[in-house]
């Protein structure tokens, strides 16, 4: 699997090295990533980080808005948001939290989709 943050890329294939490559943090713990299986470009899933927070994204096919994560940890208030930045830059992303899942989770649906390019199932999703 293609694995690639706002600069490296990875090609990981066990969990350990998928685990190792979405641990990468920069700045203050943050870090955004892009898993494709290879050598198909779709589906795609992307991974928003911040600390121990992510946000998933999964998109089936080129067009296609895809599926969002479905949010999971109960200490984020329900109507307000976290925020994620996308890219290197300083210009922040915010999600809602009702989307917002533990990292924990966010790891484990890498690990499902290197297995198994379909949606992962160890997380619900919401059609976009």
């Amino acid at each position: 699997m293609r694995i690639q943050d706002y600069g490296p890329v990875w090609d990981a294939t066990t969990p350990a090295e998928i685990e190792a490559a979405l641990r990468t943090r920069h700045g203050a713990g943050r870090n955004a990533f892009w898993l494709s299986p290879r050598p198909k470009e779709f589906p795609k899933i992307n991974i928003l980080v911040m600390g121990e927070l992510a946000y998933v994204h999964y998109f089936p096919a080129r067009r296609n808005p895809g599926y969002a994560s479905i949010g999971t940890v109960p200490d984020l208030e329900p109507g307000e948001e976290t925020v994620f930045f996308p890219d290197d830059t300083e210009e922040p992303l915010e999600i809602m939290n009702e989307a917002v899942v533990r990292f924990a989770d966010a790891l484990k649906s890498a690990q499902e989709f290197a297995i198994s390019d379909a949606m992962p199932r160890c997380i619900q999703w919401t059609e976009l």
